[in-house]
C-alpha cells in the first residue's frame, strides 16, 4: 500500500468515525414496493402493476425468522393482494379473492363445495416488460447481487465475472463458453453497442456501466430467444435503473474516477429519468499489465429520459457516450503508445399496448465513433516499427419487436430490423523485425503495410416464435432470418432456428434443453486492416445445443447443472500473440500469428450453487469443468487461448446494516500458451529462438482472493457509504505471459522476462446519496 493508498484509508476511518458520532439514522415505515424490489433484488422476478400496488401502500413489521418470500406475502395479504406463482421463478402479483360470505344460519345438510372459477391472470402494467420470463435460464444478476462481487463498485459488468462459463482475468470484456469477446453482445435498454469498455486495445479494463445506471443484467451463455442477434456466442442484456416514484441522487469518489447520478420519476409529469457521469481520477489505479508510466483518462455518461402515456403507451430518449485519451509506456520504454476514443449512442424508443394482449416496442438508434491509436516498439535485436490506425464508422439501426398475448398458455413474439452502416478505415504499419527472431516464428522481416477501406452496408433482419404453456410442460419454437447488403458482394443471408423447452417436475425442479443455429455476420467496423482485409468474412456459424436441470424454492436456494456444446461449423479469423499477449503495440511485435480454423468446439458442464443462510448471510459458488479448441486443416484440438478446463468459484456475501462484506475466491486452469527455447549467442554459435507447438503448455493455475466492505448511515432523507475493494487480496503473482526484450536491455542475455496479471490492488471510496419516496 503505498503513501497516498494510506492517506485515503486514513480519512476513510475518520470521516466514519465523525459521521458515526454525530449522527443517527432516522426510523422510516418500509412500503409495499421496496418489500417488492427487495424480492426481486434477491433474483426473483416478480411481475406487478403499479396501479395495483400503489406506492403509499405500508406493511406490517416483518418477523425476524421470516424469509423474503414470506415476508412479501403477508405484506401483500394486508393490502388485499397475494402472490401468485406462474411456474419457475415467476410470480405476479394480484387482487386477493374476496372472502366467503358468513353463512346466516347453520346449514341443515353438508354443502357441496363448487369448483372456483378458473381466473386468467394478464398483467400489462407499468412493471410489465416486453419478453420477460426467458427460456433459457439466463443467470441475473440484480443490483444487490452486483454490489456483493468484490471489483464492481465502478463496473456493473465486473460482477458476470461470477457466473460459471464466463472466462476472465483482469479485462472486463468475457469470454463466454468459449467464445471470442467479439461474439458477446451487449445491449442497454434493448440497443445493441459496438464496444461498450474504456481502454480498447488495452485490456478493456472498465466497462461503459456504472453500478448506479444497472437495475440488473441477464446473461445469456447460449440458446437465447430469436429476436437477440448480431451475436454468435452470448448475450449481456443490462436494463437501466428505474424508480416507480420518488428520487435518488448522488455523488462519489474513489481512486479510479469521480461520479455522480440520478435517477427518479417526477410528482406532477408523467416523467422518469436516469443519468450518470463518470470521470478518471488522476494517477487512477487501473492501468494495463506492462504499462508503467503514464495513465488512462476517461468519461462517460449514460441516461435516459421517459415519458409515460395516459394510453400505457412510453416514450423514450436514450444516450451513452464514452471517451478516452490514453498515454503509456513500459518501464524501460521498449513500447510506447498513444490512443484516443469516442463512442457515442443516441435512441429514441417507443412503447404501446393497443390492446390488453398486445404490446410492442420500436427502437429507432444511432452510433457515430471515432477511435486512433498510434505506438512505437523499439527493441534492438527483436523487432523497431511504428503504428498509426484510425477507424471511423456510423450506423443507424431500427427495430422493432412485438408480443401478442393470444392466452395466458399461447404467445406469440415477432420483431423486424433493418440498418445502415458505413467506416472508414486507414492502417499505417512500419516496422522491422530480426532476421533471426523471423524466421523462429515463419515471419517476414519486413513488417511494414498500409491498407485503406471504407465499406457500407445495409442489414435486415426478421424473426418470429411461438411459446406455448401446458400444465407443466412449456415450449418455444423460433426462427431468425438475417440478411446482408454491402457493394463487395452480392445479398448475403443466414437463418437460425431455436428450440426451447422446460419441464417442471414439481415447483421448484425444472428440467430444461435448448437446440439452435446463431450465425453472426462481420459489422463493417471489425474488418481486419492488419491484413488487408477488402472483403467481408462469411457470416460465423455456432450451434448451441444445451440441458440443464435447476432447482429453485423462491425462497434463497437455487441449484443447476447444466451441460453444453457449441460447435462452429463457420469461424472468422483473428489474430493472436504467442507470447506477449499483453503488449501495448501487440501489431508490431514478432509473435503476431493469423489464426484461421475451418471449425472449433466448445463443451462442457456447469454446477452452480446459491443459497442465503440467514437474513444476512448469503453463500454461492460454481464449477465449471470444460474444453474449447480450433481445429485446422494438419491439426485438430488446438485450445484456445482462454482454455480453462476447471474453474471454480466460490463467494459469500454478509449484510448486517450498517455493515456488508463480500469474499470472492476464484481459481481456474492456467491459459495455455507456447512453449520457447531461446539460446544466446556464443563464441561459436549464434543465436537461437525455437518456437513450440502453440498453446500446447499452460502457464500455473490462477487464483485470486478479492475482499470488499462498505458501511452505511441512513439520514432522515440520505445515507453516507464508505467502501473498500481489494483485489488479489494475498498478491499471488498469477503469470500470463512473457515480455519480448532485447538481450541489451536485461542482465542475463534473456529474450523474455515474465509478466503476470494486475498485482494487489485497493480501491477505497465514498458515495452519499439524497432520496426521497412518495
Amino acid at each position: 500500500m503505498n503513501r497516498r493508498e494510506r492517506r485515503l484509508v486514513d480519512a476513510g476511518i475518520v470521516l466514519l468515525a465523525v459521521a458515526g458520532g454525530l449522527f443517527a439514522p432516522a426510523a422510516h415505515a418500509e412500503t409495499l414496493v421496496s418489500v417488492l424490489e427487495h424480492l426481486r433484488a434477491a433474483g426473483i422476478n416478480v411481475i406487478y402493476s403499479s396501479d395495483l400496488v400503489k406506492p403509499e401502500m405500508q406493511v406490517p413489521e416483518a418477523r425476524p425468522t421470516d424469509d423474503l418470500l414470506t415476508r412479501a406475502r403477508a405484506a401483500l395479504a394486508a393490502n388485499g393482494l397475494e402472490l401468485r406463482n406462474i411456474g419457475g421463478n415467476q410470480y405476479i402479483v394480484t387482487q386477493a379473492p374476496a372472502p366467503p360470505p358468513a353463512p346466516s344460519a347453520p346449514p341443515t345438510a353438508p354443502a357441496v363445495e363448487q369448483p372456483a372459477e378458473p381466473q386468467e391472470v394478464s398483467v400489462y402494467a407499468s412493471r410489465y416488460q416486453l419478453g420477460g420470463e426467458e427460456f433459457g435460464e439466463p443467470r441475473l444478476l440484480t443490483a444487490t447481487q452486483i454490489e456483493q462481487v468484490p471489483g464492481s463498485q465502478n463496473d456493473a459488468l465486473r460482477a458476470t465475472r461470477v457466473i460459471p462459463g464466463v472466462a476472465t482475468n483482469i479485462s472486463t470484456r468475457p469470454y463466454i463458453r468459449g467464445s471470442s469477446a467479439d461474439d458477446i453482445l451487449v445491449q442497454f435498454d434493448g440497443v445493441p453497442l459496438a464496444d461498450p469498455y474504456h481502454l480498447k486495445n488495452f485490456q478493456s479494463l472498465i466497462s461503459a456501466f456504472d453500478p448506479a445506471a444497472v437495475e440488473r443484467i441477464e446473461v445469456f451463455s447460449g440458446g437465447y430467444p430469436v429476436r437477440f442477434g448480431t451475436k454468435s456466442g452470448g448475450v449481456l442484456d443490462v436494463t437501466p435503473r428505474s424508480l416507480d416514484s420518488g428520487y435518488e441522487h448522488s455523488i462519489g469518489a474513489s481512486l479510479v474516477a469521480y461520479d455522480a447520478a440520478s435517477v427518479g420519476r417526477a410528482e406532477r409529469w408523467p416523467i422518469d429519468w436516469l443519468a450518470t457521469v463518470r470521470h478518471s481520477v488522476p494517477d487512477v489505479v487501473i492501468r494495463p499489465v506492462n504499462a508503467r508510466e503514464g495513465e488512462p483518462r476517461f468519461l462517460d455518461s449514460v441516461g435516459r429520459l421517459r415519458w409515460h402515456g395516459e394510453d400505457e403507451s412510453l416514450w423514450t430518449l436514450g444516450w451513452l457516450l464514452l471517451q478516452d485519451r490514453l498515454d503509456f509506456s513500459t518501464k524501460i520504454g521498449d513500447e510506447t503508445t498513444k490512443a484516443d476514443y469516442r463512442d457515442e449512442y443516441w435512441w429514441a424508443a417507443y412503447e404501446s399496448s393497443p390492446q390488453a394482449a398486445l404490446r410492442s416496442r420500436t427502437v429507432l438508434a444511432a452510433a457515430w465513433a471515432e477511435r486512433g491509436r498510434s505506438g512505437v516498439l523499439d527493441e534492438p535485436g527483436v523487432a523497431s516499427g511504428a503504428l498509426q490506425e484510425s477507424r471511423e464508422f456510423a450506423s443507424v439501426d431500427l427495430r422493432s419487436v412485438w408480443r401478442y398475448e393470444a392466452s395466458p398458455r399461447l404467445s406469440w413474439t415477432y420483431s423486424f430490423e433493418a440498418g445502415h452502416s458505413h467506416s472508414d478505415l486507414h492502417y499505417d504499419r512500419r516496422g522491422v523485425l530480426d532476421p533471426l527472431i523471423a524466421a523462429s516464428f515463419g515471419r517476414n522481416p519486413d513488417n511494414t503495410l498500409l491498407s485503406s477501406a471504407a465499406p457500407a452496408e445495409t442489414t435486415y433482419a426478421a424473426s418470429v416464435a411461438v411459446r406455448r404453456r401446458w400444465t407443466r410442460f412449456e415450449g418455444e419454437l423460433g426462427l431468425r432470418v438475417d440478411a446482408q447488403d454491402d457493394e463487395s458482394t452480392s445479398l448475403r443471408h443466414q437463418w437460425g432456428p431455436r428450440l426451447n423447452v422446460r419441464y417442471d417436475l414439481s415447483d421448484d425442479w425444472h428440467v430444461y434443453g435448448s437446440w439452435g443455429r446463431f450465425t453472426q455476420a462481420q459489422r463493417v467496423d471489425e474488418w481486419r486492416m492488419e491484413e488487408s482485409q477488402s472483403r467481408p468474412d462469411p457470416a460465423a456459424l455456432a450451434i448451441h445445443t444445451i440441458v440443464g436441470v435447476s432447482y429453485d424454492t423462491g425462497r434463497g436456494t437455487r441449484f443447476s447443472v447444466e451441460a453444453y456444446r457449441k460447435r462452429w461449423t463457420e469461424v472468422r479469423p483473428y489474430f493472436d500473440n504467442l507470447l506477449d499477449t499483453l503488449s501495448l503495440v501487440p501489431d508490431l511485435q514478432p509473435d503476431r500469428v493469423r489464426i484461421a480454423p475451418h471449425g472449433s468446439e466448445a463443451a462442457g458442464i456447469e454446477i452452480s450453487l446459491r443459497r442465503r443462510l440467514s437474513a444476512s448471510l448469503e453463500a454461492w459458488g460454481a464449477y465449471t469443468y470444460s474444453r474449447v479448441s480450433d481445429d485446422f486443416a494438419t491439426t485438430d484440438d488446438v485450445p484456445r487461448s482462454w482454455d480453462q478446463p476447471h474453474a471454480l468459484t466460490l463467494g459469500a456475501g454478509w449484510t448486517a446494516r450498517p455493515w456488508t462484506a463480500a469474499l470472492v475466491l476464484s481459481r481456474h486452469s492456467g491459459w495455455p500458451h507456447t512453449p520457447w527455447t531461446y539460446t544466446p549467442a556464443t563464441a561459436s554459435a549464434p543465436a537461437s529462438l525455437v518456437i513450440g507447438s502453440r498453446n500446447q503448455v499452460r502457464w500455473e493455475d490462477y487464483f485470486s482472493a478479492d475482499l470488499s466492505g462498505s458501511w452505511t448511515h441512513v439520514f432522515a432523507h440520505n445515507e453516507l457509504s464508505l467502501w473498500f475493494e481489494l483485489t488479489n487480496a494475498t498478491g499471488r503473482q498469477n503469470e500470463c505471459c512473457v515480455h519480448l526484450v532485447s538481450p541489451a536491455h536485461t542482465d542475463n542475455e534473456s529474450l523474455t522476462e515474465p509478466n503476470s496479471y494486475l498485482p494487489r490492488t485497493l480501491n477505497v471510496g465514498f458515495s452519499l446519496r439524497f432520496r426521497s419516496r412518495r
